[in-house]
């Protein structure tokens, strides 16, 4: 992966993107620009792995995204990366889908490849 720094740069370039954070799947916050990150990192793990589980009940191979919205129609879009979540709040006024075609890009760039048997 990028240095998270470098990631966590290239996340908020993404037009509508006013937070993120990036946390391992042990609830460890790796990098973010939130001022009360650890507060929102157990959410964040248990989102993501509720997800997974949901998933895997449901017979699903792999969910892209998780999408929690708020009354404001803020909304907080958590993927999941291999041992890793990540979550971004985007503005109310931003158009979800090209946020999440966006991060989706980007998470494909940076991703280790998997390692073929």
């Amino acid at each position: 992966m990028a240095s998270l720094q470098d990631f966590g740069k290239r996340i908020l370039q993404i037009s509508g993107v006013s937070n993120y954070i990036l946390v391992r799947n042990d609830g460890k916050v790796m990098v973010h620009n939130l001022e009360k990150a650890d507060a929102l990192a157990p959410l964040i793990v248990f989102a993501g792995l509720s997800c997974d589980a949901v998933g895997s009940v449901a017979g699903l191979t792999y969910l892209k995204y998780l999408m929690l919205a708020r009354k404001n129609n803020e909304k907080l879009l958590i993927f999941p990366m291999d041992t890793y979540f990540l979550g971004i709040i985007h503005n109310p006024d931003a158009y979800t889908q090209d946020i999440v075609d966006h991060i989706t890009r980007l998470i494909q760039m940076v991703a280790k490849p998997k390692k073929t048997s």
